[in-house]
């Protein structure tokens, strides 16, 4: 289904409390650059409803700087975009996406690497939410709504809302980090030890020219970022890994798999690169590039969720098998 204006609904949780508004949208609209939701903002294409605010307080001038309050609710309503030459192909239909669970509150898909959750200008046609859309209502039934997102080419699990009351209740856990969200990754190199953690701060790389590459560092500024680490299975040459975070930064488990020194096999910004990441926008990869990457894609696979099923609050465990193409990684050397 194609609608002409996408919906997304974001509730300030207790984390976000004060937070900019402008810099909350950026953490979750992360397709688009700053720049891009100021002029959303600008252009009246968000507004602030005080949804659960206790205080019921009213809302300033929409501008990037509005303070958030916990309880109130960000609505933004963007246009389709339009499909540039050549966007127009799908590579995947409703019934190839696999189903890991559904009931009548909420729907567990496995996604594909290479799909876009949200349609974009470069890649329009057959996004992962256009091909829910289209099942439900090949079945009768209203469109689900995403709970959190993947890149486009992370593989693995993605939760949709079916009706306000789940959607209300998934998204609060997921605001307030109660999700516990678990990682498989391929990683350059062996780790050294059995497990650990990293604890470093994410903010945006400056000295880079790729406006949205971030950087960590122990003695790094930005935002503070953990993730959990444990080696599963050792590779000549690379590492298979389950990755946990704790907090849900831009590129956090590829930006602390880097800074560690073991980047995520088939990643074309931080293993690849500036100039082989722009290129690879181009579709300009050479075959050396690719030899370099290992694979054609990141090595990363959202592989468990678990949460509170919106009825009875009961604990839900999911998981979707790791991708075939794992195996076919070719290690760089």
């Amino acid at each position: 289904m194609s609608l002409p204006v996408h919906e997304w609904r974001f509730e300030v949780g207790r984390p976000d409390h004060g937070a900019r508004l402008d810099g909350f949208l950026s953490e979750r609209l992360s397709w688009r650059s700053r720049a891009g939701v100021k002029r959303a903002i600008d252009q009246g294409r968000v507004e602030v409803d005080p949804h659960k605010d206790p205080q019921r307080a009213s809302v300033g001038r929409l501008r990037g700087g509005l303070r958030l309050r916990v309880g109130q609710e960000v609505v933004v309503r963007l246009p389709a975009p339009q499909a540039e030459p050549g966007a127009g192909e799908r590579t995947f239909e409703p019934d190839e996406i696999a189903v890991v669970y559904e009931d009548s509150w909420l729907l567990a898909v496995s996604k594909p690497p290479h799909l876009n959750v949200y349609p974009t200008r470069r890649h329009r046609a057959g996004s992962l939410i256009e091909l829910v859309h289209e099942r439900g209502q090949a079945a009768g039934e209203p469109p689900p709504s995403p709970c959190h997102r993947l890149d486009r080419e992370t593989s693995g699990l993605l939760v949709f809302a079916k009706g306000r009351e789940a959607r209300d209740h998934l998204q609060q856990q997921f605001e307030a980090r109660t999700v516990r969200k678990t990682y498989l990754a391929l990683v350059v190199g062996s780790m050294s030890g059995d497990q650990g953690r990293v604890d470093w701060p994410i903010e945006s790389d400056q000295a880079s020219v790729v406006e949205i590459r971030q950087r960590a560092g122990p003695d790094g500024a930005g935002r503070s970022a953990l993730t959990h680490w444990r080696a599963r299975e050792r590779f000549d040459g690379a590492t298979l890994v389950e990755l946990e975070p704790s907090t849900g930064r831009q590129h956090q488990l590829r930006v602390h798999m880097a800074a560690l020194g073991h980047p995520i096999l088939g990643d074309k910004l931080y293993l690849g690169g500036d100039d082989l990441f722009l290129r690879s926008l181009e579709g300009d990869l050479s075959a050396e590039d690719l030899g370099a990457l290992g694979l054609a894609r990141q090595a990363l696979h959202a592989w468990r969720l678990e949460l509170r099923h919106p009825d009875g609050d009961r604990p839900l465990r999911l998981e979707a098998p790791i991708w075939p193409d794992f195996e076919e990684a070719k290690i760089p050397r």
